[in-house]
């Protein structure tokens, strides 16, 4: 039996022994239950119209199976989440773009006391379409972060965050530049009513790639968190942003925004919304300003049955590199089922469309995918 096969049958047969249990338990736990080990398995099986996300429209069968293991404690001061596990992907028909990737994270989280936050480290190595330049690439993503919150004065507390991440190609044969960012951001906070924060912030963000260009982003923003009308909560924030990179002598300013609300309409169905615009750099170091908004509906039917439905739409900008003057429209529409029997098994049929038009020939192409997906939680 072919690798390809056996992991098809390893993930099916993780499934069918998972509808025998009736509730979820964590597999090993030790100190009287405050530190528990969770084993989990997924599968991916789909069709995707375009692997490669360029006008080629190269089709395939993809199959998608992860093994992973969870670490949760819950004792002292700090609580722990912990994960490593490995992702592997076959191609029926392109067995060159198969790959096995593995990922590991830890999370440190304090809830309690005046001051709150957390510390997250991850690593992992990622396969994927990239439609920015047409390709599917692979490569080591490292980050690190730091939360913060501290009340200061009876309405008023103080947020921010540090953040470090490294995007390392690892073919660099396409002309794909590596991208190291540090971040640092504030908020100051003030409660204007028992459900409704309002905040001002400064964000600063440096890059640097691996051809040495500097790039420098300062954000400034306002926004409202919490209950943004009688029925919608979230958060909302926007403002101006300004880049300056360190080769070119660019200088770029623009509005920026982000946005995640959720109205439950009732017991049974939600709607949640979302917008950005913001700059970033592509993989072959050209500055694009995108827009994107989302808007997601999932109705439940019961406990185990619900079905979803979205749609979205974007505008990106290229503003210098290689790939100055390139303008990318694009929508997307997806809808689905999902079952959960219970934490031991879980299962979702999802159909999904993308359409993307350019004024660079290789970048106009659609994109379609039927996926169904299982996991199971131990």
């Amino acid at each position: 039996m072919s690798p390809r096969i056996s992991w098809r049958w390893m993930a099916v047969a993780i499934g069918g022994v998972s509808l025998q249990l009736s509730s979820a338990h964590a597999l090993i736990k030790f100190n009287e239950g405050r530190d528990q080990l969770f084993v989990i398995g997924t599968m991916a099986i789909g069709y995707d119209s375009n692997i490669f996300a360029n006008s080629s429209a190269e089709s395939d069968v993809v199959t998608n199976t992860t093994l992973a293991l969870e670490y949760a404690r819950r004792a002292g001061l700090i609580s722990v989440n912990g994960n490593i596990g490995w992702n592997l992907g076959s191609f029926a028909s392109n067995g060159s773009e198969d790959f096995s990737n593995p990922t590991m994270g830890l999370e440190l989280v304090k809830n309690t006391g005046r001051t709150t936050g957390s510390f997250t480290l991850g690593a992992s190595r990622q396969s994927q379409a990239d439609a920015n330049v047409g390709l599917r690439t692979d490569s080591w993503n490292y980050d690190a972060g730091l939360n913060w919150k501290y009340p200061v004065i009876e309405r008023y507390s103080l947020a921010g965050s540090f953040g470090y991440s490294l995007l390392d190609y690892i073919d660099n044969s396409a002309n794909l530049v590596d991208l190291t960012s540090y971040t640092a951001s504030t908020d100051l906070f003030y409660t204007y009513t028992s459900q409704r924060d309002l905040f001002a912030g400064y964000r600063i963000r440096f890059g640097e790639t691996s051809t040495q260009n500097t790039i420098t982003d300062h954000a400034f923003t306002v926004g409202v968190s919490g209950k943004i009308l009688s029925k919608l909560n979230g958060t909302v924030r926007a403002g101006y942003q300004i880049r300056q990179e360190s080769a070119s002598g660019d200088t770029f300013g623009s509005y920026t925004a982000s946005a995640s609300t959720t109205w439950s309409v009732n017991k049974r169905l939600s709607l949640t919304g979302t917008l950005s615009k913001d700059f970033s750099t592509t993989a072959t170091e050209s500055t694009m300003d995108t827009t994107r908004f989302n808007l997601d509906a999932q109705y439940a039917f019961n406990h185990r049955w619900s079905v979803f439905t979205g749609v979205g739409a974007g505008y990106s900008e290229f503003l210098n590199g290689v790939d100055g003057g390139r303008e990318d429209y694009y929508i997307t529409w997806s809808a689905g089922v999902n079952y959960t029997l219970n934490d031991h098994f879980k299962a979702s049929l999802t159909y999904s469309y993308f359409q993307n038009w350019s004024n660079r020939s290789l970048s106009t192409f659609d994109r379609n995918s039927l996926t169904l997906f299982l996991s199971s939680r131990w």
